[in-house]
């Protein structure tokens, strides 16, 4: 007999995550969710309608730390640089706080509903141009490199951040501010300009 106990959704929502990183979106099922929060499969379905749809929040939820925190940089007053490290420290903090949530958006974005996958691409798209704005910040303030085509730096730039969801780890020796420290470093030696001297 199923185990009934209260939750909320996003215990659900997490565990569903973590259950989606370790078997994959195809393999895992409701009844696996419901083991991993410690309630039973109809007691999940009280919360939400389907897997899919679990999927779907985890989407939600891995982008909107970033939806809020992308724009108050770009509208921010500070030069460039400034603006470009606060960029790269939001996606790191975000792709290692929620990891699982990251590894199941690249791994199974394609099984989001059609409108769901629009919404993503959509915002990804948005996501896109505003580090378009501010690396052409920083190219007006001499800080970026003037021959780069925007649109791919950007892409480049955004794939790099979201996949370190897939290599760190906590017990890793380094700590987040360090990911950002090297992150900052790769791009002072091959997109920013060396300062004359």
């Amino acid at each position: 007999m199923g185990r009934t106990r209260a939750i909320d959704t996003q215990a659900l929502v997490a565990a569903a995550a973590r259950v989606f990183e370790r078997r994959g979106y195809a393999d895992a099922t409701l009844d696996d969710i419901a083991a991993e929060v410690g309630v039973s499969k109809p007691t999940v379905y009280q919360y939400v309608s389907s897997k899919q749809r679990l999927l779907e929040i985890i989407v939600e939820q891995a982008i909107y730390p970033l939806r809020d925190g992308i724009e108050q940089i770009v509208e921010d007053q500070a030069g460039a640089e400034e603006k470009l490290e606060a960029y790269v420290r939001l996606h790191v903090n975000a792709a290692i706080r929620y990891k699982p949530y990251y590894v199941v958006l690249m791994a199974d974005q394609h099984q989001l509903s059609p409108q769901a996958l629009r919404s993503y691409q959509s915002w990804a798209r948005q996501v896109n141009h505003a580090t378009e704005q501010l690396l052409q910040q920083g190219i007006k303030e001499g800080l970026v490199r003037a021959d780069i085509d925007l649109a791919v730096i950007a892409n480049l730039l955004n794939s790099a951040l979201t996949s370190i969801a897939r290599w760190y780890r906590p017990a890793d020796r380094l700590k987040p501010t360090q990911v950002v420290e090297q992150v900052m470093n790769l791009l002072h030696g091959l997109l920013i300009s060396s300062p004359p001297g």
